[in-house]
This record gives structure tokens, sequence and C-alpha cells, in this order.
């Protein structure tokens, strides 16, 4: 079985290093991208399975990113920020597989989250 590829984007090399330090040890594929610029070249050709964005980052904020790359592909998209949650409820929350993740972030809920999303459909509950 080949491991889930997950694109982790976030302008601060600290949080990506982190992410991608945990994401591989649970056995994800990591591919990192400092903006969202990246994002959007990389999706499509890198077969992702998982996107984990942060709200605002350079050429691209994450709301905007996750409208475009929608139309490319229906992997789930997990926004971490530190902003208020209500930002996204008229916006990015309203695509299908979007989620939203305080930061600082609890690794654990992060888990949970792509365990239960990635689990067999027979068993599929979806943490918010």
């Amino acid at each position: 079985m080949k491991s889930l590829k997950i694109l982790i984007a976030d302008d601060d090399r600290h949080v990506r290093k982190a992410l991608r330090l945990r994401l591989s040890a649970w056995g994800y594929e990591v591919v990192e991208s400092i903006d969202g610029l990246g994002v959007i070249e990389r999706v499509t050709p890198e077969n992702i399975d998982a996107l984990v964005l942060d709200h605002e980052m350079p050429n691209g904020d994450g709301r905007t990113v996750a409208h475009l790359i929608r139309r490319e592909t229906d992997a789930p998209i997990i926004f971490l920020s530190g902003h208020d949650r209500s930002e996204f409820l008229s916006t990015a929350l309203r695509l299908p597989d979007v989620y939203y993740l305080n930061k600082p972030l609890e690794a654990e809920r992060l888990k949970n989250l792509l365990d239960s999303y990635f689990a067999p459909k027979s068993r599929r509950i979806v943490p918010v």
C-alpha cells in the first residue's frame, strides 16, 4: 500500500519542519511549499491526498488557494491558523472537506482528523 501524500504550506520554516517530522513519523509522505503559488503548482502533478495550509501565506492566502485548488482536487484541506475561526465560516469552510485547527497546533487533533478522514468509508467519522 502506498503512503498517502500530504502537502504542507506555511511560510514559517519552523512550522513546516515540525509538521514534516510529525507527518513523516505517522507514515505520510510530505511535500512542502512556502507560499500559495507553490500549493497551486504542486497539488495536481504531485497527486496530493491532503493539504495542511496556513491561512496567511505569501502569494495567495489560504482561502483563495483553497477555492482555486478545489477545481483540481477533492483532497481534504486543513487550515492551521491563529486567527478567529469566524473569518473562515463565510468563505473557505463552505467548500467540501475543509477543516480548521487552531495554532498552536495540538498534534493529536491533526492525527485524529487525518486518521478519521482516511479510515475505510464504513468507519469514517471526521471530527470537527
